[in-house]
């Protein structure tokens, strides 16, 4: 039987770990060849040779996604290698500076730009650079990674949280400009999802407690719930969807704001 993406080449930007790690996987287990970037190479490099291990076709490339030329580079070598490119996953975030992230009273301009760098505008020249090579292979899919912190406010991840609203809006944007030449552009919104991350990087223990207790599903969120979206949003299933914030996160961000206390009760 025929893999739902076999024959198609896959840029996944942000793939040494986590849910760009999981995606990477998922795509080639589903017949793509994927191009796996990430600024920690030898992370990228061993989450490719797994693929192979497992009969897919894969190779790893080190990007900075705040260098434009480097993101170029990127596409450029898919499309070097495999002939096109049909699929994008943008990925990468700087979840280095998440836990410096709190009020707007407190933020520098330092932090918040650094942010920005890479979690938007690496976003943007990811789609800046795959949109030409997708119109020449005749339309492709782009999926970005936003976050719930990206639909609703908090006491704090006020620099993370604006970036990934602005993610939204970019997915909107290259969906309208572009869906008439067959560019669908779809984010996926994750909740709380367990993610091994070096110390220091990513939210507290107390922050992600704190989501645990208002979230409805009775188990954690893992990398590959994510990279199943993904891998959707990516294939002819999900053909007409286009412009869409495709939230996966156990319920986290569908209740009353009183369901946490409610339950403790």
């Amino acid at each position: 039987m025929r893999e739902p993406l076999e024959g198609r080449v896959a840029v996944v930007i942000g793939s040494a770990t986590g849910i760009g790690a999981a995606t990477a996987a998922k795509l080639a287990e589903r017949g793509a060849r994927v191009l796996l970037a990430d600024l920690a190479l030898d992370a990228a490099q061993s989450r490719a040779r797994e693929i192979i291990e497992r009969g897919g076709q894969a190779f790893a490339l080190q990007c900075d996604v705040v260098d434009e030329s480097a993101v170029a580079g990127v596409i450029a070598a898919a499309v070097d290698r495999w002939g096109g490119l049909d699929i994008l996953h943008n990925n990468a975030a700087a979840m280095q500076l998440v836990r410096g992230d709190g009020a707007v009273a407190d933020a520098t301009a330092e932090h918040w730009d650094e942010t920005f760098a890479v979690n938007v505008r690496g976003q943007m020249f990811g789609c800046k650079h795959a949109i030409p090579a997708m119109l020449a292979r005749g339309g492709g899919s782009i999926i970005n990674t936003s976050s719930a912190s990206g639909l609703l406010g908090d006491l704090g991840l006020s620099a993370y949280g604006a970036g990934k609203a602005a993610i939204n809006q970019l997915t909107r944007a290259v969906a309208v400009q572009y869906g008439r030449q067959n560019i669908r552009c779809n984010a996926v919104i994750p909740g709380l999802i367990k993610v091994e991350r070096p110390e220091g990087r990513g939210m507290t223990v107390e922050q992600r407690l704190s989501l645990r207790e208002h979230q409805p599903a009775p188990f954690d969120g893992v990398p590959d719930d994510v990279a199943s979206a993904v891998a959707f949003l990516a294939g002819d299933d999900a053909r007409f969807v286009n412009g869409h914030l495709l939230v996966v996160d156990g319920g986290l961000t569908a209740h009353m704001p009183t369901y946490g206390d409610a339950m403790r009760s």
